[in-house]
């Protein structure tokens, strides 16, 4: 297996495709205009600094 570089729009969408997935097997809706909270913004710019 190789890897591929993401673009920054690719994985935006990847993880938007995802919760909605997520969202749609716990039979919940994620409203178009969600916000994520300070804590998860700073986890995921956590995350990024990482890679």
């Amino acid at each position: 297996m190789t890897k591929h570089t993401m673009s920054a729009e690719a994985r935006r969408r990847l993880v938007a495709r995802s919760t909605k997935a997520s969202a749609r097997l716990e039979r919940r809706e994620v409203p178009a205009d969600h916000v994520r909270s300070e804590k998860v913004e700073n986890f995921v710019a956590a995350l990024r600094a990482k890679a």
